[in-house]
This record gives C-alpha cells, sequence and structure tokens, in this order.
C-alpha cells in the first residue's frame, strides 16, 4: 500500500478535500504527505509540520516568550501539591515574589514587570505553603484543602 495522492481525490477523506496548492503557496513550500504506514484518515502528523514552520517562521517569538516566563512543573500527590519553578540564576529568584490562593499560584517581578500565573489541579490551605530555593529551582509545598470536611465551623462572637 503506498502513501496518499493528492491529485486522486477521495470523497471519504476530508484530507483530500482541502486545496493543496493554495496551502503550499501560502506556506511557501511543499507539503509532507504521510508515510504509507500512518492510519487513513490520521491527521496528528500535520501538527508537527505546522509547528515547525511556525518556528521557522517566527524564531525570535519563540526566544522573546522564554524571557518572560519560567518552566514549571506541578506535582499532585495524595495530600500535597508541589509546584517546582526552574530559576537558574539567583539573583532573578530573589526578585521573583511569589502569592498563592486557594487555586493559583502567581509569579511577579519577572522581567519587563510581566507576571506568570499556575493553576492549580486541587484546592489548596495557602497558609500552609512552604516555599525553598535551591540548585536554581524554586520548590513550593503546600496542603491540599480536605474534602473529607469542606465546611468550617465559625464562632459568632454575641
Amino acid at each position: 500500500m503506498s502513501g496518499p495522492n493528492p491529485s486522486q481525490p477521495s470523497n471519504s477523506n476530508p484530507y483530500f478535500d482541502m486545496n493543496w496548492k493554495q496551502f503550499e503557496q501560502f506556506f511557501g513550500g511543499k507539503m509532507p504527505f504521510p508515510p504509507a504506514s500512518e492510519i487513513p484518515g490520521d491527521l496528528s502528523w500535520v501538527d508537527g509540520y505546522i509547528k515547525d514552520v511556525m518556528k521557522q517562521a517566527m524564531p525570535q517569538a519563540q526566544t522573546q516568550g522564554l524571557k518572560h516566563h519560567f518552566h514549571t512543573e506541578v506535582f499532585d500527590t495524595h495530600r500535597n501539591i508541589i509546584v517546582k519553578v526552574h530559576i537558574p540564576d539567583k539573583a532573578q529568584a530573589r526578585k521573583i515574589r511569589v502569592l498563592l490562593n486557594v487555586s493559583t499560584l502567581r509569579l511577579e517581578g519577572l522581567p519587563q514587570d510581566k507576571s506568570q500565573m499556575v493553576r492549580l489541579p486541587s484546592l489548596v490551605n495557602a497558609s500552609s505553603c512552604k516555599a525553598v530555593y535551591r540548585n536554581g529551582i524554586l520548590q513550593l509545598h503546600m496542603r491540599k484543602q480536605s474534602s473529607e470536611h469542606p465546611f468550617y465551623e465559625i464562632d459568632v462572637r454575641f
């Protein structure tokens, strides 16, 4: 079995319904067709191709975006949420202001007065947060809010 042929249209496959000549003119080159081993109708390979085209078209946009945001990792354990923020420069890490509410972590003081938001996968008790900066990583541990007792009794003064 060979790969699809763009000159032979097929009514059952949306891949062939597209005007490929116009697409190639717009992107300035030939569109690579998927290998024969691909599943017919599977267009997942297009995603990688478009990302490559965008990287070639706008390389400066990618590097500029990286200056304003730090790589983060979020871990969801049974009782805790752990967030790791990779900040290689210790001087820059000292300038960062860390704010936390029950569902979001916000980093302020990034270059050009930017801020970065990290949505947490579970609600947390913000006052339980402990943060440590070590070896280029800001690590935050916070306890999840208890789901067993979602209501808290409030003392009322009379």
